[in-house]
């Protein structure tokens, strides 16, 4: 395990930790538990910043740990117990990927692991309008050529908890195009969304569509295709990921029933660990309950009973 100050967020020093073996090296950082690189066979495959400070801006998400809930959720409220939780607004009207706070800018405590970290925090009672204090955990340990996520929560009132790891991917390194990488999604249905990238609450067929990733392909076929959409996942091997010119590739594993592909369209403009990031720098694969889940009927939810401890993974093979 190496240990090494990495920047500051508001006077406090940030702590990257970095772990694993020659063929796969993961480097943590204390501030929000993000996971800063990934260095698979000497090519670092995740987006990030050269500073921790960076973190706390992040306008895209970068490899953010996300809670409470990941992705959007419609008018910023829900219903739970009866009770109308009105949640913070961060676009628009809508809530997205925890509100103004987020679990991606906090500082958590460190535990260190054999085969590397667990980070854990409490996100206060009323945080962003959700119910109950929660405590929550993730885990981050490098085994071979694998990197286990794993997320743990538990909260003394009934509430709603959707984790997933914000990770951008791009399997060729930082040469500024991800859209080449190689998709398979493991899903046979999407949920088609509004204006505001809500889902409609319904759910249809990837056949016959551009959201048809269940053979290998370009993330993007012709200029301007553009993704920001949520797959339903058949089982638990969410994706594969294969860079164009390296040949490396990513088998993506979750317990979680849905997966957003994000093609990175939006022109960061920011400076990232060895070049200013633009458009299509990276690949977003956000394993996640539906976004807006809470208030669809079809959808499943991420209810977390008050007194329960409920865990969820990602498991990333290379």
């Amino acid at each position: 395990m190496q240990k090494e100050v990495f920047g500051a967020v508001a006077g406090r020093a940030v702590t990257r930790y970095t772990f694993g073996n020659d063929a796969l090296r993961a480097s943590v950082l204390d501030f929000g538990a993000t996971l800063q690189s990934l260095v698979v066979d000497g090519v670092d495959v995740v987006l990030g910043f050269p500073r921790g400070e960076d973190y706390n801006v992040n306008p895209g998400y970068i490899c953010a740990n996300v809670g409470r809930t990941a992705n959007r959720i419609a008018r910023s409220e829900f219903v739970l117990n009866g009770t109308v939780y009105h949640l913070t607004k961060n676009e628009g009207e809508n809530h997205l990927h925890g509100g103004t706070g987020g679990f991606h800018r906090v500082f958590y405590r460190v535990e260190e692991l054999t085969d590397g970290v667990r980070m854990s925090a409490v996100s206060p009672d009323g945080e962003d309008g959700y119910p109950g204090t929660l405590a929550h955990s993730v885990t981050y340990r490098v085994t071979g050529r694998t990197l286990h996520i794993e997320f743990s929560a538990r909260s003394d009132r009934d509430t709603v908890w959707a984790p997933t790891s914000h990770i951008y991917f791009n399997m060729d390194g930082e040469v500024g195009n991800a859209v080449s990488n190689r998709l398979t999604i493991y899903a046979d249905a999407y949920t088609p969304v509004d204006a505001e990238l809500i889902p409609l609450g319904t759910v249809l067929p990837v056949a016959g569509t551009a959201f048809d990733f269940t053979a290998p392909r370009p993330v993007s076929r012709t200029p301007g295709e553009e993704y920001d959409i949520n797959f339903v996942l058949r089982g638990q091997h969410a994706a594969t990921l294969e860079g164009a010119h390296t040949g490396l590739k990513l088998e993506m594993y979750t317990d979680m029933p849905c997966i957003q592909l994000y093609s990175g369209a939006a022109d960061l403009n920011v400076a990232g660990k060895t070049r200013q990031y633009h458009a299509h720098e990276g690949v977003a694969l956000e394993p996640q309950f539906a976004p807006n889940a809470v208030n669809v009927p079809a959808f499943k939810k991420p209810y977390l009973p008050a007194n329960t401890t409920a865990e969820h993974f990602i498991r990333l093979e290379f």
